[in-house]
């Protein structure tokens, strides 16, 4: 209950009418307190007695000579109601001369209202006056309405520029965050709405900047995987022209080196084809299945020594000298993505005929863990490498795809020596049964 209260206390409405309330019920105590109390204090403070009396004492003389002037009898002074009409701010008392008298002798007679003697050309009267301070008191009223006016404008309007100013300072914040590029927060004080409000500009900027850098990153990816892809069908391009052309104009061919390249040909054909679909269905089938990564279990030993078997085979076909190719033992269980490892090994094998060396054997060698296997290439930088521009594009589609299969990559090399060495994960026992 206190917290739905204490909920319910900070929003916005609620403190603007408490403050009105509050603001309203100062300016009515501010009004009775100068209006009645203190303008009654002041009219009958006995230090203003002389005033009144010497007010009262005018508005006899003024009716004695009101009564010379029109030559009024006694009765008429009596019933006269023009002279009142005229000062209507002072109440006349008048009292016919007998019966003023009869009061005078009598024994309890207090002459506390000071009754003055009006001569008329007939006899005369008595006569007393009284202000009752309507015009003094409706200024009083009029003073004490501006101050209560002055007092409620005084807390309403603090508390409306203060609302405005936190409106503004929003306002402010959220021109600066998208100058800046959404880099600057949003931070608005307190719990009611215009708090909230910021709050969820906040969170709104905060999720809007994590999309950007999600789409920045996604397609960061996609712009580096159609390079990898775009480099990587060179190989198996370059390749399959090779051997075509040895069909084509090698004609003292014997049947069975007809066949190898031709196989050859048709494996670099089918290794294209299988880099333009993966092209094809990263940026056009974008369906739900695009993000699963496909792999399969393997014989790790045998997988590698069939690649490196074929690759060292071309390498020396062009004439690189290969030490004595290592020899994996079979037996270790490998998920991996057969592709991709093809794609590592043809970009590492194309780097070795440009930049290796021709002179000096290329070194192979192999390295069998419990939980890993790793390939070391080692070679010496050619004098002369190729002349075409390199983007370090290979060496990185080699370390992605070796990461994303679980593997690591390091590369390590000076002026004259280059190496790099690439571990696979093997799969224990009881991972093997679990992903079966």
């Amino acid at each position: 209950m206190n917290r739905k209260f204490k909920q319910f206390s900070q929003k916005l409405g609620v403190k603007l009418f408490v403050v009105a309330v509050f603001a309203l019920a100062c300016a009515w105590l501010g009004h009775y307190l100068l209006s009645d109390v203190v303008a009654e204090w002041f009219f009958y403070d006995p230090r203003f007695d002389t005033y009144w009396e010497s007010k009262s004492d005018d508005a006899v003389q003024s009716f004695q000579m009101y009564v010379t002037d029109h030559n009024l009898s006694t009765q008429d002074a009596l019933t006269d109601t023009v002279w009142n009409k005229q000062n209507s701010n002072i109440i006349l008392f008048t009292e016919p001369a007998f019966l003023y008298e009869e009061k005078k002798a009598s024994s309890d007679f207090n002459d506390v209202d000071k009754y003055e003697a009006i001569y008329c050309p007939d006899g005369f009267i008595y006569a007393t006056s009284y202000l009752p301070g309507n015009t003094y008191f409706f200024w009083w009223d009029v003073v004490g309405l501006l101050f209560g006016i002055l007092l409620f404008l005084g807390i309403t309007i603090p508390f409306n520029a203060y609302t405005v100013h936190r409106i503004n300072k929003l306002y402010q914040q959220v021109v600066l965050s998208s100058q800046s590029g959404r880099s600057s927060s949003i931070e608005i004080g307190g719990r009611d709405e215009i708090a909230k409000l910021g709050n969820e500009i906040e969170s709104m900027r905060i999720s809007l900047l994590s999309l950007l850098k999600n789409e920045k990153k996604i397609r960061i990816e996609s712009e580096r995987m159609v390079a990898s892809l775009s480099h990587d069908l060179r190989t198996p391009l370059t390749k399959l022209t090779g051997y075509l052309e040895i069909l084509i104009h090698k004609k003292d061919l014997t049947e069975i080196e007809y066949e190898i390249y031709l196989a050859r040909a048709a494996e670099k054909a089918n290794q294209m084809k299988v880099l333009t679909d993966t092209l094809f269905q990263k940026f056009v089938i974008e369906t739900e299945n695009t993000s699963e990564y496909p792999q399969e279990f393997i014989d790790g030993g045998e997988f590698l020594n069939q690649i490196l078997y074929e690759e060292c085979s071309e390498l020396e076909d062009d004439g690189f000298l290969v030490k004595q190719l290592p020899m994996f033992h079979s037996g270790y269980s490998c998920r991996l993505h057969i592709g991709d490892i093809r794609r590592v090994f043809d970009n590492i094998f194309s780097n070795l005929r440009k930049y290796a060396d021709l002179e000096f054997p290329i070194v192979i060698t192999e390295n069998e863990q419990h939980n890993q296997l790793c390939v070391i290439i080692k070679n010496h930088k050619s004098k002369y490498p190729s002349k075409n521009v390199s983007h370090k594009i290979g060496l990185m589609t080699v370390q992605t795809l070796v990461e994303q299969n679980g593997g690591l990559v390091n590369i390590e090399q000076n002026s004259t020596i280059f190496s790099i060495e690439i571990f696979l994960p093997v799969l224990t026992s009881f991972e093997h049964e679990n992903d079966i």
